[in-house]
């Protein structure tokens, strides 16, 4: 794929994206109306698409299991380095340390990997693998960290978008009046635990995939008309989850002039480094090549989930940081996907 195709399979990423934001700079549509189309799209939108497509899809070519061990291995090693520089440089938090992890590995798979791939592959499936992957071992360490370390402020849905309220369009999370309040006990940290990986399992994304790879390996056939109407609304999916994205973008109200070094390097690591040693691992220690290699580096080179957040205002734990991580790196992310594709197509 030419550097010209590729940014012209963007072109609609971009007004996506950019409609958003310019709509909530202007007013037009307040950024606090991004969590009705975020929940359209995270709730309904992408699991149809995903269902329908994974029902429909060779699951042996689906799961390429070199690609997706390469990926993973990469991911362990780089989760242990940031935790060690994080540790090193900034915070010897487990909490705080925990959330670093998450914001340099864990990628934006529902906003933002699906419609990027729908737009530049026609087929967001090479996505799935990946996005088990980092439901049921990644996030589940960092939930697991964060539970055993305190408890959470307040429940918030898992998958759930990030708030308008993060930034221009509401208040920033504060610590209540008089101080923190003392956290709500619970019955036992197994059950804390069990909540919490609960929760991440039971995402609608995670269900659909699910559902998807069930129905696909029983055989069961599922009636054209119902098939038709996943796609009708799975249709729906870029577009929207961009548009929610460009929606928190521009009501965010977070200066790139007041970036701090910690950010810096740790937009760095998730943007950059962290896709160039998915690269290299896949390609000359795992011998991938061919579309999985593309897949695999562009799904590392996404921004920081929008998960991050949820998790950091949850536990109360860096919640301005968490928040402006989101953005940066998804603003990062877009200037940097055509270099990834040239890269990894040319190399």
């Amino acid at each position: 794929m030419e550097a010209l195709a590729v940014f012209e399979k963007l072109v609609p990423v971009a007004l996506a994206l950019g409609g958003g934001v310019f709509f909530a700079r202007r007013s037009v549509v307040s950024a606090a109306g991004s969590k009705a189309f975020a929940d359209f799209a995270f709730l309904f939108a992408v699991p149809c698409y995903l269902f329908a497509n994974i029902y429909r899809s060779d699951l042996g070519a689906l799961f390429a299991w070199p690609a997706l061990g390469g990926y993973a291995v990469t991911a362990g090693v780089a989760m242990v380095v940031v935790g060690v520089l994080a540790w090193l440089t900034t915070t010897r938090e487990p909490r705080q340390l925990a959330l670093r992890i998450m914001a340099a590995v864990q990628v934006n798979t529902a906003y933002f990997a699906v419609p990027v791939f729908i737009m530049l592959f026609g087929d967001a499936a090479p996505v799935f693998p990946v996005l088990l992957f980092q439901v049921c071992v990644l996030t589940l360490v960092v939930l697991a960290i964060m539970e055993l370390n305190g408890v959470p402020v307040k429940a918030v849905p898992a998958g759930q978008a990030v708030p308008a309220a993060a930034g221009a369009g509401g208040p920033r999370p504060t610590q209540p009046a008089g101080g923190p309040a003392p956290p709500p006990r619970t019955r036992s940290l197994r059950g804390r635990v069990g909540r919490a990986v609960w929760g991440s399992l039971n995402t609608p994304v995670v269900v659909a995939c699910n559902a998807g790879l069930l129905l696909n390996l029983l055989a069961f056939r599922m009636p054209e008309p119902l098939l038709d109407g996943f796609d009708f609304v799975g249709a729906a999916a870029a577009p929207i989850a961009l548009f929610a994205l460009g929606l928190y973008l521009g009501g965010s109200g977070i200066s790139v002039r007041h970036t701090t070094g910690e950010e810096i390097w740790l937009i760095a690591v998730k943007c950059l480094l962290f896709p160039f040693a998915v690269w290299l691992a896949a390609e000359h220690v795992f011998g991938i090549h061919g579309p999985w290699l593309t897949y695999l580096v562009l799904i590392a080179a996404m921004p920081a989930p929008q998960n991050l957040f949820i998790v950091a205002q949850r536990y109360r734990v860096d919640v301005e940081m968490s928040a402006a991580l989101v953005v940066k790196s998804s603003m990062a992310a877009l200037l940097l996907l055509p270099l990834w594709i040239h890269w990894t197509q040319s190399g």
